[in-house]
């Protein structure tokens, strides 16, 4: 565990690193629906919101550390040179700042998980799922609801006492509601909806009909929410050592603030994961179209090696180049003189059809064991000129 004499350098690179990227990440996402589906959803909009809480608990951590948290002070410490009022404005500050980042980190917690699952209600054709999804919204809802009350109130004899530097001391938080109770009992639902959320599809995912690659790429995008529930657990760890911290509970409480940055930030990242599949798509379509085909070491004088690193492209014929191909000429092909006249290709194909028929005359002849000579006079035909006389 990193304990330092101060943890305000270290929760402020964090938050705001974090929240910058998770902030890029949901930018490239609505820049992903917007080219494909062209507008965003219901559960793109609860995602912004949830975004612009990350940031107010940014400038919440801001205000925790500025009034005294995550600094470590020896024992027995006292300010020296301020005065009582400046002393009690300093923790009414501080009051309020915990205040608002008890409800922004309930809230923001909430809109993520309700994001989530309206995005599963998208794509759930299933009636079981669809009804597991529908109570899991519903429970998560209420529990934020609650959780946000509980919080608000805290101390129900009196109210005021929440935003009021009396929230430190023992005579009066002891009224309160215990918050070490308070604070696991929601810590604990977080992790195990976390987990619920998570393997809440799997079955569906696992029933897709689509390739096999594409359908484990598709499970290992959603099998990414895993971080979130490792997150939350590291929170507890915080919480234990918050609760366990005594006189040194408000150095330790900002572990809390640190690991809760991480959980909200990676969740926010993994819900968004799904929507990043058409940049992570061109992305690998253009790393699978590149291609080197002169990389190489010059050492020395004289001309390089040439290594290829992939095999040359093949070459196709275009469409184009097959009106400049001939077919192969036939084996047997009979030369005959060009025909102007239809007269000309008629008398043509009547001279063909008579050497279709001497050739079956003579093909009958041999089989009859006929002369040729009598084959000569079957094929003298009388003029018409010489039938005439003989009426």
């Amino acid at each position: 565990m990193f304990a330092p004499v101060d943890l305000g350098p270290t929760i402020r690179i964090t938050a705001f690193t974090l929240t910058a990227f998770s902030t890029l990440v949901v930018a490239v996402r609505f820049y992903c629906r917007l080219s494909v589906v062209g507008k965003l959803k219901s559960y793109d909009y609860i995602m912004m919101a949830s975004v612009l809480c990350t940031w107010g608990l940014c400038v919440e951590n801001h205000y925790q550390l500025l009034t005294g948290s995550g600094v470590r002070f020896p024992p027995g410490w006292k300010p020296t040179g301020v005065t009582t009022p400046e002393i009690n404005r300093v923790l009414r500050i501080a009051a309020i700042s915990w205040f608002a980042y008890r409800m922004t980190y309930v809230i923001t917690l909430g809109l993520i998980k309700i994001s989530i699952l309206v995005f599963y209600l998208s794509f759930a054709t299933s009636r079981t799922f669809r009804r597991l999804v529908l109570l899991s919204l519903a429970i998560v809802s209420v529990f934020t609801v609650v959780t946000a009350f509980l919080n608000g109130f805290e101390c129900p004899y009196n109210p005021s006492v929440t935003l009021d530097q009396r929230i430190f001391f023992p005579k009066y938080s002891s009224r309160c509601l215990k918050r070490p109770v308070l604070y696991f009992s929601q810590a604990a639902f977080n992790m195990f909806s976390d987990a619920a959320i998570l393997i809440l599809p799997m079955p569906s995912l696992f029933r897709l009909r689509m390739p096999t690659p594409k359908r484990a790429s598709l499970i290992a995008v959603f099998s990414a929410g895993l971080l979130v529930p490792i997150a939350s657990g590291f929170r507890i760890w915080a919480l234990y050592v918050w609760a366990t911290g005594g006189q040194d509970g408000r150095y330790k409480g900002a572990y809390m603030m640190f690991w809760g940055q991480v959980e909200i930030n990676t969740a926010i990242v993994c819900a968004s994961a799904p929507s990043l599949q058409p940049i992570f798509k061109r992305l690998f379509r253009i790393l699978a179209s590149y291609r080197t085909h002169s990389a190489f070491y010059d050492y020395g004088e004289g001309s390089p090696p040439r290594t290829e690193l992939a095999p040359p492209p093949r070459r196709r014929v275009q469409s184009t180049f097959m009106s400049t191909l001939e077919l192969p000429s036939p084996t047997y092909q009979v030369n005959s003189p060009p025909m102007s006249t239809a007269a000309e290709r008629r008398v043509v194909i009547v001279q063909k059809t008579d050497i279709g028929e001497e050739t079956r005359r003579e093909v009958r002849h041999f089989a009859s064991n006929s002369t040729l000579g009598d084959l000569n006079e079957a094929k003298v035909v009388a003029k018409p000129r010489e039938i005439l006389p003989y009426g």
